[in-house]
């Protein structure tokens, strides 16, 4: 009894402390999550350390230079954001290399490669690189090359393959959901684009080669093509129709959704430029929140800070997982103060009984 009577003792102590430390750490807990208003506080904070005035009129310069207007205007988005004031002589260089016949055969020698190679550069050219993949003659066009260099035992572009096989399946469902699938598909068109013109890492691609090889069994494709010559255009891409109409692309999509809704917030290219700088799924979908949170001038934030954008939101996120700890011990805590408490009652009701019982057998004897 004395054992059990210290148990209780020690349980309450014991969880009353915790509850008494770990309190001013989780009242506030509901008001701490991470909103999209807190990630677009804590980026904003982080780019006006990396971004003075100085370095931003550098870096317009040089991309106007290169002839990089798309680049350009990545970091007057961020002097924007910041309410940095750039020089109005740039901002005039700026608009006058977006306007006129300049602008103009730029764009239409950008828009037929894009369309014709698949391996789009610059806004428009990216747009018409995927206009081709919309239409199902990129994935048929990327897909009939792969398999003709399957059968010639030549090397292959497993990403490539398997994206494009993904995307001749997507196509058959967007005409199916008249379009309710086109969303889907500008991200698997955006990830083949950045995989032809280099602009996934090496980590990130190893990831999503393994994601897709599974969900479009790009082994079983490399069967179904083995015995069909190389030449035979019309056959490989018959056998591609027949392939991509059974595999489930389900994976693939809920990876690159996140694709789509940076593509949403800014454009092809700077979504591209913002793949540059991811290494995994988990960081894909953290450039998806920037991108909610900062809008447009999220593409010139990874431009400029690269992997700290990550870093910024890393240590919200680690605050509040600290702040939910918090909340798991004070309710340990409780429950140990609670479960203490029950065994003291416990122990004074028996006290209780048993004296009630004693003081009845005394009076007994007493009559």
């Amino acid at each position: 009894m004395a054992a059990t009577a210290r148990l209780a003792r020690r349980m309450m102590v014991a969880g009353l402390s915790v509850a008494i430390v770990v309190t001013p750490f989780t009242v506030s807990l509901t008001d701490t999550v991470p909103t999209d208003a807190d990630v677009r506080d804590a980026l904003i904070t982080m780019l006006k350390q990396v971004a003075p005035k100085e370095r931003l009129e550098q870096q317009i310069v040089s991309a106007l230079d290169r002839d990089a207007p798309e680049e350009a205007e990545d970091y007057l988005d961020v002097a924007e954001l910041l309410q940095v004031p750039v020089d109005p002589a740039l901002r005039t260089r700026f608009a006058d290399e977006n306007s006129g016949l300049r602008a103009a055969e730029r764009n239409i020698r950008r828009a037929a490669m894009g369309f014709v190679t698949g391996e789009g550069e610059g806004t428009v050219g990216m747009a018409a690189a995927i206009a081709s993949d919309f239409t199902v003659v990129g994935d048929i066009r990327d897909l009939t090359e792969q398999a003709s260099r399957i059968v010639r035992n030549e090397p292959v572009d497993d990403l490539v393959l398997g994206l494009s096989i993904a995307g001749v399946s997507m196509s058959a469902a967007t005409a199916v959901t008249a379009g309710g699938a086109l969303p889907i598909k500008t991200g698997i068109s955006l990830a083949k684009l950045a995989r032809k013109t280099g602009k996934l890492t090496a980590r990130f691609q190893d990831e999503l080669s393994w994601i897709v090889a599974r969900a479009v069994n790009t082994s079983a494709f490399r069967q179904s093509v083995a015995g069909i010559p190389w030449y035979r255009v019309d056959d490989l891409a018959r056998a591609a129709r027949s392939h991509a109409a059974r595999v489930d692309t389900r994976e693939v999509q809920g990876v690159l959704a996140s694709v789509t809704q940076v593509s949403k917030v800014t454009s092809p290219s700077k979504t591209l430029a913002i793949l540059r700088h991811v290494d995994n799924v988990k960081e894909l979908q953290d450039a998806e929140r920037a991108a909610k949170a900062l809008g447009k001038p999220v593409s010139g934030a990874f431009r400029l800070a690269g992997k700290r954008v990550f870093s910024a939101m890393a240590h919200i996120v680690k605050f509040t997982a600290k702040l939910i700890l918090a909340l798991i011990a004070a309710i340990l805590g409780a429950m140990s103060f609670l479960i203490g408490l029950f065994i003291k009652v416990r122990s004074a009701m028996r006290l209780w009984r048993g004296f009630r019982s004693r003081l009845s057998s005394a009076r007994a004897k007493a009559a």
